[in-house]
């Protein structure tokens, strides 16, 4: 999995982004937002490694905003586009090994540790 991030800044409103470089990764796009801290992807982090050794019985671990929803398992990571669902297109899930989607949210808070 491979992907760029980027800082787009307008009227002082930091965005920090990712743009995927193949298009079965474009929900990577999805988290663009300009409210991430890298404590917030920190707890994402930790969540999904917990789950990794999820019970039946337990809930997966879900987060979201108003454009992705994660969730997180025993099996793995399903990321679901809620943009592409909302404008009624077919949605393919992305599904992820903990340590793909992880190792992901570890650039990605690098990334924002730099440029905050």
């Amino acid at each position: 999995m491979k992907y760029q991030f980027y800082k787009e800044v307008i009227e002082e409103i930091i965005t920090l982004g990712i743009i995927p470089e193949e298009e079965k990764y474009t929900i990577l796009f999805r988290f663009g937002d300009s409210g991430w801290t890298h404590q917030k992807v920190q707890l994402i982090i930790d969540k999904v490694a917990s789950n990794r050794n999820l019970e039946d019985t337990k809930d997966p671990y879900v987060w979201g905003n108003e454009d992705v929803t994660v969730f997180a398992n025993e099996i793995g990571v399903l990321l679901i586009d809620k943009m592409a669902l909302r404008a009624g297109q077919d949605v393919t899930p992305l599904e992820l090994p903990h340590d793909d989607f992880i190792t992901f949210l570890k650039d990605f808070k690098k990334f924002i540790e730099e440029n905050s």
